[in-house]
């Protein structure tokens, strides 16, 4: 029975040690509500992706973003034949000057049955109170 005990207790410990627990990001940690707020939007575009959302995406980006048209041509049928879907892992860095901003999250991601991570850098601009994504890509 105590060997039992042990097995479970390991596997458990592998499990959370390896990152198959979810780490959740209280977007209220942040010292700066603009950097929450980016936070935010980083997790409405995973959200977006794994929905296959193009108007979700609509809200989140700048109106004149280049990537909008890609996101629909191309992305959403693409995230949609290979059932791919992310969440936010890790926030590398976020910086502000201005109106303008950068970030660097790493992604979990899933696509046919494979797991990854992804290095991503995301543009902001802040057009009047609210912050939008003008573009994103990964590394």
């Amino acid at each position: 029975m105590k060997l039992v005990y042990f097995y479970t207790i390991l596997i458990i410990s592998v499990c959370f040690l390896s990152g198959c627990v979810e780490k959740k990001i209280d977007p209220n940690s942040f010292k700066n509500p603009d950097k929450g707020a980016l936070y935010e939007l980083m997790v409405e575009r995973c959200q977006a992706i794994n929905k296959r959302d193009l108007s979700l995406f609509k809200s989140i980006y700048t109106k004149n973003s280049p990537e909008l048209k890609w996101i629909e041509e191309t992305g959403i049928p693409m995230w949609k034949n290979y059932r791919t879907t992310f969440k936010v892992s890790r926030v590398k860095k976020i910086s502000i000057v201005g109106n303008d901003a950068a970030a660097n999250f790493i992604l979990s991601g899933q696509s046919g049955g494979n797991s990854f991570l992804k290095d991503v850098e995301v543009l902001y601009l802040k057009i009047g109170d609210l912050w939008k994504i003008e573009s994103a890509g990964d590394r």
